[in-house]
C-alpha cells in the first residue's frame, strides 16, 4: 500500500512538473522552458558533486588516521597494514558498484559520451546519476591516484539527459542540457562557471551556437553559487601569483613546450599501459586484485602519488619543500634531501599517469583531469628550478607552477580556452593572463604536431569512430535502418522484359530487386536498363531478367550508419543501394537524394538552437 502511494505521489508530480514546464512554454516562449531546466539542472549537479567531495574528503581522512595510529604496537602494524591495502579495498568497492548498478557498458572516462553526443544520442541511463558517485568516492577517498571531475562530468551530463527526459524536452533540447550538466559539474567542481562553460563547448558538444550558451551560463553560475554556499570555503584557492616579468617571456615560449611533450608523454603512457593491462587480464577479478596490488605497492613507494594530489600542490606554491621530503618512506638522513626531492618531482611528472591508469583500468573509477593539473603543476616547477640553478635568470616559480597546469592540461586535453580560463580562476592568476595563454597557446600547437588527439579522442579516432569533419559526424548519427524504402517490387531472375514493361506502366520505379527463392539479393536492374532493352525488337520476347541484371555493389546492413552509405555511394557512383540483413534477407533500398535531404534537415535543427 506504501509503494502504491509513493508511485502515486511521484506520477502526480511529475504531472505539474511537466504542466508548469507547458506553462512556461506558452508564455514566455521554448527558451524559456530550457533556461528553468538548466538551472534545475546546475542545482541538482551541484549537491551531487558536493556530497561526492564530503565523502572523499571523509575518507581521505580516515586514511589519515591509519597511517598516523599511534596506539599499541600490534594495532599500530595492523593500522599501516590496512592503509597499505586500503587502496586495493577501494577498488573492490567501487568495481562491486559498477558490476551490481553501472551495467556491462559502464564508462570510465568521457570517450563514450563524447561519441554518443556526436552521433547524436542524448539519452543516459538514470543510474549513472549515482553510480559514478559511489564507485569514485570509494577508488579516489581510498588513495585512488586519480581525479573527480570526469566521474563529475559523466554524472552532471546523466543529470541533464534525465532532467530533459523527465520534462519531454525535444532532441535539440537534450544536447542542450547535457551540456548544461556537465558544464555545471565542473564549475562545482572547481567554483570556475567559465572553466565550466567553456570545457562544456570545447570538449563536448560537437556544435554551438551562440544562443546555446545562455543555458548552459545559467546553469554553470548555478552551480558555482550552490557549491559555494555547500562547501563555504573555496578548496582549490592554492596560490595567489605575482606580476609576470617580459623578461622571463622566452622562457615561457620553452615551458609550454616542454608541455606539450609531458602531455603527449601522458596520452599515450595512458593509451598503451590501459590497453596492455586489459589484453593481458582478461578476467576482470583477476585484473582487479592485480592492479590493486601494484597501485598499492606504487603507492607506497610514492606517497606524492596518493589521490587527487591537490595537498601537495598547495604545498609545492607554499614552497615546503621540507614536507615534500618526508613523504619518502626511507628513513629521515639515510639519502640527501635533494635526492629526495629529485626523485618525488620525477615519479610526480612520469609516475602519476601510471598511477592513474592502475587505479581506473583495474577495476576503479576516475579521470586524468587532476592528474593533468598535477603533472603540470610539478613540471612547471621543476622547469623553473631548473633554469634557476642555471644562474641565467631567476624565474618566478609559482608563475611557472600555474603556466605548467595549464600548458600539460591544454595538451591532454586539447581545450586552451579551458585550459587558460580554469586555470587562471581555481589560482587566482588572473594577473597571469598572457603568460597562461602563450603556454596554452604553444602547448596546443605543438601537442597536436606529436599527436593528433587528446586523451578522450585517441581510442575513438584510432578504432575510426570519431572525426572531425561536421558532415560526416552528423550522418553518422543517422542509422541506414530508418532510411530504408520498402516499397519495392521485386523479380526474379526467369522473369521477362514483358513482365517488367507492365510493372513500369504501372507504377514509376527506378530500380528493381532480383531476389532467389529465399529473398536473397542476387542483383539489380534500374529503368534505364530495361527500356534500353525493350528498344531490341529482335530479342524483346525472350530476353529474361537475369540477362540484363547487375551484381549488387555496395551491400548495406540496417545497422549501418548514412557516413557509411554516403561513402559506398561515391565509391560506385549509383542513386541507390540495397541494404540486407545479416542472414542475407533483402530490406530494401536507400536513396542518395532521401539521404541528402535528412541531412539538410538535421543541419538545421542543429543550427536552429
Amino acid at each position: 500500500m506504501q509503494i502504491r502511494k509513493t508511485l502515486r505521489f511521484t506520477v502526480n508530480l511529475r504531472r505539474i512538473f511537466i504542466a508548469a514546464a507547458d506553462w512556461c512554454r506558452k508564455i514566455f516562449g521554448e527558451r524559456s522552458s530550457t533556461l528553468i531546466m538548466a538551472l534545475i539542472i546546475g542545482i541538482t549537479a551541484a549537491f551531487g558533486v558536493a556530497l561526492m567531495h564530503f565523502f572523499v574528503v571523509t575518507l581521505t581522512s580516515l586514511n589519515g588516521k591509519l597511517e598516523h595510529y599511534s596506539g599499541p604496537q600490534v594495532l599500530k602494524w595492523g593500522a599501516l597494514l590496512l592503509f597499505f591495502f586500503m587502496p586495493l579495498i577501494g577498488l573492490f568497492l567501487s568495481h562491486c558498484v559498477q558490476h551490481k548498478w553501472g551495467g556491462r557498458h559502464y564508462a570510465k572516462s568521457l570517450s563514450p559520451l563524447i561519441l554518443m553526443l556526436h552521433r547524436r544520442k542524448f539519452t543516459i541511463p538514470g543510474s549513472e546519476m549515482v553510480t559514478h558517485l559511489l564507485s569514485s568516492m570509494f577508488a579516489v577517498g581510498c588513495g585512488g591516484s586519480a581525479g573527480l571531475e570526469a566521474p563529475s562530468v559523466l554524472t552532471g551530463s546523466a543529470i541533464g539527459s534525465n532532467t530533459a527526459g523527465f520534462f519531454h524536452a525535444d532532441r535539440r533540447q537534450r544536447l542542450l542540457l547535457i551540456g548544461c550538466g556537465a558544464a555545471a559539474a565542473i564549475s562545482a567542481c572547481f567554483s570556475s562557471p567559465i572553466g565550466g562553460v567553456l570545457f562544456a563547448v570545447e570538449v563536448l558538444m560537437p556544435s554551438f551556437s551562440v544562443a546555446a550558451l545562455v543555458p548552459i551560463l545559467m546553469s554553470s553560475a548555478v552551480a558555482t553559487v550552490v557549491s559555494r554556499v555547500i562547501s563555504n570555503h573555496f578548496e582549490f584557492q592554492l596560490a595567489i601569483t605575482v606580476p609576470w616579468r617580459t623578461d622571463a617571456v622566452p622562457f615561457y615560449f620553452i615551458c609550454g613546450l616542454v608541455c606539450a611533450l609531458i602531455g603527449v608523454y601522458v596520452i599515450k603512457t595512458a593509451y598503451r599501459l590501459g590497453g596492455i593491462i586489459k589484453s593481458r587480464f582478461r578476467n576482470h577479478w583477476i585484473r582487479l586484485f592485480t592492479g590493486g596490488f601494484l597501485l598499492c605497492i606504487l603507492l607506497a613507494i610514492f606517497p606524492i602519488l596518493r589521490g587527487q594530489g591537490y595537498v601537495f600542490i598547495e604545498q609545492l606554491f607554499a614552497g615546503n619543500l621540507s614536507f615534500l621530503a618526508k613523504l619518502s618512506p626511507l628513513p629521515e638522513g639515510m639519502i640527501p634531501e635533494w635526492l629526495i626531492l629529485t626523485i618525488l618531482i620525477g615519479a610526480a611528472v612520469f609516475a602519476k599517469v601510471i598511477g592513474s591508469v592502475l587505479t581506473v583500468d583495474s577495476g576503479g573509477d576516475g579521470g586524468i583531469f587532476a592528474p593533468s593539473m598535477f603533472i603540470g603543476a610539478f613540471t612547471g616547477f621543476a622547469f623553473a628550478r631548473l633554469v634557476n640553478l642555471t644562474g641565467i635568470i631567476q624565474l618566478q616559480e609559482p608563475n611557472f607552477i600555474v603556466v605548467g597546469m595549464c600548458g600539460v592540461f591544454t595538451a591532454v586535453m586539447r581545450a586552451p580556452l579551458t585550459g587558460i580560463f580554469l586555470i587562471a580562476e581555481v589560482t587566482g592568476g588572473y594577473t597571469l593572463l598572457v603568460p597562461l595563454m602563450i603556454v596554452s597557446a604553444v602547448s596546443w600547437f605543438a601537442a597536436r604536431q606529436l599527436e593528433p588527439n587528446s586523451i578522450y579522442r585517441k581510442a575513438l579516432a584510432d578504432n575510426n569512430l570519431l572525426t572531425d569533419d561536421r558532415d560526416t559526424v552528423m550522418l553518422q548519427s543517422l542509422p541506414v535502418r530508418l532510411n530504408i524504402i520498402r516499397t519495392c517490387t521485386p523479380l526474379t531472375p526467369d522473369n521477362t522484359i514483358r513482365h517488367m514493361r507492365k510493372l513500369l506502366e504501372q507504377e514509376k520505379i527506378e530500380i528493381f530487386p532480383v531476389l532467389d527463392e529465399h529473398r536473397r539479393l542476387t542483383g539489380v536492374i534500374s529503368t534505364e536498363k530495361v527500356l534500353h532493352a525493350m528498344l531490341e525488337h529482335e530479342v524483346y520476347d525472350f530476353m529474361l531478367v537475369y540477362d540484363i541484371m547487375d551484381s549488387p555493389h555496395g551491400l548495406l546492413s540496417p545497422d549501418d550508419d548514412l557516413a557509411w552509405a554516403m561513402s559506398n555511394f561515391d565509391r560506385y557512383g549509383v542513386k541507390y543501394l540495397p541494404v540486407c540483413s545479416s542472414s542475407g534477407k533483402f530490406e530494401g533500398f536507400i536513396s542518395r537524394e532521401d539521404i541528402f535531404n535528412k541531412y539538410r534537415r538535421v543541419v538545421r535543427d542543429a543550427d536552429s538552437y
